[in-house]
């Protein structure tokens, strides 16, 4: 059997966990091809406008998967206890069906972390049903997904890239190699040479953003690489969840929406840590969980007088004012960091006159 998965959207958290389940099952699950103009021409032509970039990019994806005996999209409730995941992504499967042609079987299933696990499993084991597998096998499957997407964060928490995971997971799911592998070689990132070690100073920049975002290069202009010419990046996921947490216990209420979570927690985290030269927050235009993470953390910037920048990006954005942007405060930071110690402080004048010169 082969289920298309399109590359988009929850896939960039999520995958390994449907991976390891579906390897278990011995079902083949096909990913669409990464985003390019011809996936993103479409989803812009069958999205509604008033969707967000990350669901237009999805519905374009949708429409790239060919060959298979139909479509998986679950429906992800919550992921975890005690939040829920963004109300755009709660809507799917049936906000996206539009994209879909009617001979295309959907299989969808709830997740709800909210609920117990146990609660999960059932959802499960009521999917395989309808895929022809016992419960005996969901269970199985169940406990390797949750084994692979450990692996997975373990990975990113030892700060392998996305790329150089999503590489290793395809290397694992050969026969026998996961198990063979299991945890204990999954500890330092590959050690790659510096783009750009001609520089003498290369600022530690945080970039915090949705990951599906973060790491969808067609979208966001190839950001992140552009970065790493530059600086030394540090994301969300290179952030332990016991520091998340930590941040979370400092509000007056607790964030409830599972990705503004993260952001949250890892942002704050970046802004204390001295180490860290700046932070930018990768925002989708028309994200309403964005509207409160971000105006969070520059709050918390502004009074830690971290240098902060917001760059927005949507369909329209275009590549040479992301560049400018960047420049700009990447020539910030490097001024800072050679100057700061002649800048006066405030009220007062280092001249002749003053007495303080």
């Amino acid at each position: 059997m082969r289920l298309g998965f399109p590359r988009a959207l929850m896939y960039y958290d999520y995958y390994p966990f449907w991976a390891g389940f579906f390897y278990k099952l011995g079902i083949q699950l096909v990913l669409s091809p990464a985003t390019n103009r011809e996936i993103m021409n479409r989803g812009l032509k069958l999205a509604p406008d008033d969707t967000c970039l990350p669901i237009k990019i999805l519905v374009g994806h949708l429409t790239a998967l060919k060959d298979v005996d139909g479509i998986f999209l679950p429906r992800l409730i919550s992921m975890e206890e005690k939040t829920y995941l963004c109300p755009k992504v709660l809507g799917i499967p049936e906000s996206v069906l539009f994209a879909i042609p009617p001979e295309i079987k959907v299989y969808t299933v709830d997740i709800n972390w909210r609920a117990g696990k146990r609660k999960a499993l059932q959802s499960l084991m009521a999917f395989g049903a309808q895929i022809g597998c016992s419960k005996s096998q969901i269970r199985e499957s169940f406990v390797e997904a949750q084994r692979w997407m450990r692996a997975y964060q373990r990975m990113r928490n030892a700060s392998w890239s996305f790329e150089e995971s999503m590489e290793r997971f395809q290397a694992l799911m050969e026969p026998g190699k996961f198990d063979s592998l299991g945890f204990s070689q999954i500890k330092e990132p590959p050690k790659t040479e510096s783009l750009n070690e001609e520089r003498d100073y290369r600022p530690k920049i945080a970039l915090v953003g949705h990951s599906y975002l973060t790491y969808e290069a067609y979208a966001n202009l190839n950001l992140l690489h552009k970065l790493k010419e530059k600086a030394e990046v540090y994301l969300v996921e290179n952030v332990p969840s016991p520091a998340i947490e930590k941040e979370q216990d400092k509000l007056r209420k607790r964030i409830f929406w599972s990705h503004a979570k993260k952001e949250y927690g890892a942002g704050a985290a970046y802004i204390q840590d001295a180490e860290i030269d700046g932070l930018i927050y990768l925002s989708c235009f028309g994200c309403g969980t964005d509207s409160m993470t971000n105006d969070l953390l520059a709050r918390r910037a502004r009074k830690a007088e971290k240098p902060y920048l917001v760059l927005t990006i949507d369909e329209h954005t275009g590549e040479a004012g992301l560049v400018t942007r960047l420049e700009a405060f990447l020539d910030m930071l490097e001024r800072k960091n050679s100057h700061e110690a002649h800048f006066s402080s405030y009220g007062q004048r280092l001249d002749s006159d003053s007495g303080l010169a």
